[in-house]
């Protein structure tokens, strides 16, 4: 029994020292630091052929956080965690027996107690969550974004455990593993004109335009903007959204096997019976990108690569000369 209890506040006491780490030393790393070594980029992708004047290339543009930081209730979560974990340790896992076992035993408890009110408190969204803005200074900021701004979601790691535990969202995960947990690309709504819609796919809806950039204002998120926009085929955009969305609004609409890495679909569509039917958010906006005339050096293979939110905006392309599509009567 005291192995186990030895085991337990050991393990606890190295998920709390990198918890700890990366709140003080990592905060600015690409993603998960174990983990950021996934998101590097292949030097050797298809632009690395091609002649200067056809490499395309993304840069950041505009950062926003609608999410609040909680900083304050992750150092009172670690803090309290810590004290349970030297109390546990100094209550059954050394050798030594100490003659103070009521204070120490009190505040093991205590701790441990305000540990799990926090933990309940903040998964349950008891905390403020979002960032206050003026109607005034929010249209500043989205009347800045363009068609074609690919936007990368960040989000606050007590926005992330509460959507996963409290709610259930799986897909969250990415969220706590990489720089970001999601991606979208601005697009005209072909239903409606004049509508910046978000083109994205997500689990248990596939490709959708079920947002619009007015959905940005609740959450953490960077734009990127691809240069030379001008050589892209806004008319493929078009037909390849509304393409993704007839054959991947469902459940199965979402790559859940491109997910965990084990296979992607057509990346690199010609016409428009090329697309597939599964997507992640990433592999949708690379794709899309590729149909209309961009090709991405984050989609070199097919199986077993994942493809993540950053390395889209990160890598390198160049641009394609595609068939014509056939002209609708």
């Amino acid at each position: 029994m005291k192995f186990i209890i030895r085991l337990l506040v050991v393990l606890v006491a190295i998920i709390l020292g990198y918890e700890v780490i990366h709140l003080i030393w990592l905060r600015d790393m690409d993603g998960w630091a174990v983990l950021s070594w996934i998101e590097e980029v292949n030097e050797n992708g298809p632009s690395s052929k091609a002649d200067p004047e056809e490499v395309g290339a993304f840069s950041q543009v505009k950062s926003f956080d609608g999410e609040k930081s909680l900083f304050l209730i992750d150092i009172l979560t670690l803090s309290s965690l810590a004290i349970a974990v030297i109390s546990a340790w100094v209550l059954w896992a050394r050798k030594k027996t100490t003659s103070r076992r009521r204070p120490w035993s009190r505040t093991f408890w205590v701790s441990l107690g305000t540990f799990i009110a926090v933990m309940a408190f903040a998964l349950f969204g008891s905390f403020p969550k979002h960032t206050e803005i003026s109607d005034e200074e929010w249209s500043k900021i989205v009347n800045d974004i363009r068609i074609g701004d690919v936007i990368g979601y960040r989000k606050e790691k007590w926005s992330a455990r509460r959507e996963l535990f409290a709610e259930g969202k799986a897909t969250v995960i990415g969220y706590r593993l990489f720089k970001y947990g999601h991606l979208a690309i601005v697009v005209d709504d072909p239903e409606v004109p004049g509508r910046k819609a978000l083109f994205t796919s997500q689990g248990q809806k596939g490709a959708n335009l079920d947002e619009d950039i007015d959905s940005l204002r609740t959450h953490n998120w960077d734009s990127w903007r691809l240069d030379k926009w001008d050589r892209v085929d806004e008319a493929r955009i078009r037909e390849g959204v509304i393409r993704c969305q007839q054959k991947a609004g469902h459940f199965f609409g979402y790559d859940y096997s491109g997910m965990f890495s084990l296979w992607n679909e057509n990346l690199k569509p010609e016409q428009i019976s090329d697309f597939g039917d599964e997507y992640i958010c990433s592999t949708v906006v690379v794709t899309l990108l590729y149909f209309a005339g961009f090709e991405s050096d984050a989609t070199p293979r097919q199986g077993l690569d994942l493809i993540t939110p950053l390395q889209v905006v990160k890598a390198k392309g160049h641009f394609v000369e595609l068939p014509d599509l056939p002209k609708v009567d």
